[in-house]
């Protein structure tokens, strides 16, 4: 018999609650409100990967390269079909202003999303809250050095089994009491209310090309840094500028995490530190690996971006191969890195994304002495040897690859005029949109951003049961 949730209806309707998008933010926050309001989610694709649009999904790259449909899955459960699993914490200070990275700071601090850890876990499949790489390897059952001086050593957790929404979640009757998962539709377009201050509807459109309207009392968009940011930028019927961009900072600030080899570092095979190149299991069989950085004091002193480097090897490569060092970074936010629309549209008549994405000056000297900084400690401990020194000329675009992360176009910000979401994730401009993805991150620190986007979006859950509590009382 076929599921009541799963649902592919071409009829007007008002919700609660209407989660545009059911990647794993919004199938976090489906979950968390089931039990409490009457929810919609609207997802694009089915259970199959695939884009509906090939066209639209490549889109146009300026700047660095950017290959935009290797870098996401349209399919119930998102990138969690696709993901690699790394799951890091943020740094404390990855929150905090810093004088010489414009646009730096967050409305909220590290210790506002720990009470949702141990949740986030869970969902994630992690077998603890505990990123210490110290309390992890004492008790691991396959440890890893981290006895490295000098450097910041740091771990990340992989779920076990890694997650895979589609495949682990019961998306059926019992497993989302309340919710009505819509496939195979995309939202086209946002309608506001007369004076503007809330989004009255959306426009669905279903792959069977009928269109309807869904109206709620709270719209959240969830579609992912591309798309989120290319509905709100096309619907731009009432605000010429696009829905909730006052600021017109909607699109800014695109970052990613730029991944680079160094090249002129040659890591000793017979040194411990080349088992980095492998992961560890903990005291409960899970895999974690091990990163190593700057600490925060040099990077505070050399005022550069957060960094981490680890010793790798490409499935490409044999294992008797000595392993290689990469850093990956945080890249700095800045106006000229963007995503906008382009003049060329799909069969829809939506414009395909444009994006013109680039590293400035601090993201290069921030590679540069993160570089030599790790280098010149792990030649000290004997873990190999500096071929060549390093210079900001010889970063070439060639060398700069990409993270699959899409970041900071809708970011968060206390003042108005410097985002596009509040603390809350909640629009600046509409007062029943919210926003959650990794497009809401001011800064985007070196942790991968799942981990952390689970903690925001089951913050988002308990502030928006508190609202619902309020409209329905």
């Amino acid at each position: 018999m076929p599921s009541q949730n799963l649902l592919h209806d071409t009829s007007d309707r008002h919700v609660q609650v209407a989660i545009l998008g059911g990647g794993l933010a919004g199938l976090i926050l489906a979950r968390k409100l089931s039990a409490s309001a009457d929810v919609m989610v609207i997802e694009r694709g089915g259970s199959q990967p695939g884009a509906p649009d090939p066209d639209s999904a490549e889109g146009e790259a300026s700047g660095l390269p950017y290959p935009f449909a290797d870098t996401r899955d349209f399919r119930l459960g998102g990138s969690t079909s696709i993901w690699a699993g790394y799951c890091a914490e943020f740094d404390d200070f990855d929150f905090a202003p810093r004088d010489w990275v414009p646009l730096s700071g967050w409305p909220i601090s590290k210790s506002d999303l720990a009470p949702f850890r141990n949740d986030a876990a869970r969902l994630l499949n992690l077998s603890s809250v505990d990123f210490s790489p110290q309390n992890i390897v004492k008790n691991a059952t396959k440890p890893l050095p981290i006895d490295l001086p000098g450097l910041e050593v740091t771990a990340w957790r992989f779920g076990c089994p890694q997650l895979n929404i589609l495949e682990q979640w019961d998306l059926q009757d019992r497993g989302l009491k309340n919710v009505r998962i819509q496939t195979r539709t995309r939202v086209i377009d946002i309608q506001l209310s007369t004076d503007h201050s809330a989004v009255d509807h959306v426009l669905c459109l279903t792959d069977s090309g009928n269109t309807f309207r869904l109206h709620a009392d709270v719209f959240v968009l969830a579609m992912g840094g591309l798309e989120s940011t290319r509905l709100l930028l096309t619907a731009s019927t009432q605000r010429p500028e696009g829905v909730a961009n006052s600021s017109g900072m909607l699109g800014k600030c695109f970052c990613e995490h730029p991944h680079l080899s160094v090249d002129g570092f040659s890591i000793r095979p017979d040194h411990p530190a080349a088992l980095l190149a492998d992961r560890g299991l903990d005291n409960q069989d899970s895999p974690f690996a091990i990163c190593i950085g700057v600490p925060e004091h040099e990077q505070i002193e050399r005022e550069i971006l957060n960094a981490r480097a680890h010793i790798y090897r490409t499935p490409q490569m044999d294992f008797q191969e000595p392993p290689r060092l990469g850093i990956f970074l945080e890249q700095c936010p800045s106006l000229t890195s963007e995503l906008s629309l382009s003049r060329k549209q799909d069969d829809a008549g939506i414009p395909h994304l444009a994006l013109n994405w680039n590293i400035n000056e601090l993201d290069k000297h921030s590679f540069i002495q993160t570089a030599r900084y790790v280098c010149e400690a792990l030649e000290a401990a004997g873990a190999g040897s500096i071929l060549s020194r390093l210079e900001p000329d010889a970063i070439m675009p060639d060398m700069i690859l990409h993270s699959n992360h899409q970041l900071g176009t809708t970011r968060m910000s206390a003042e108005r005029e410097l985002g596009i979401v509040d603390a809350d994730c909640r629009s600046h401009d509409h007062d029943n949109l919210y926003i959650i993805s990794g497009s809401v991150f001011p800064t985007v620190g070196w942790a991968n951003p799942s981990y952390t986007l689970a903690l925001l979006t089951l913050r988002l859950a308990r502030h928006l049961e508190a609202e619902l509590k309020g409209i329905s009382s």
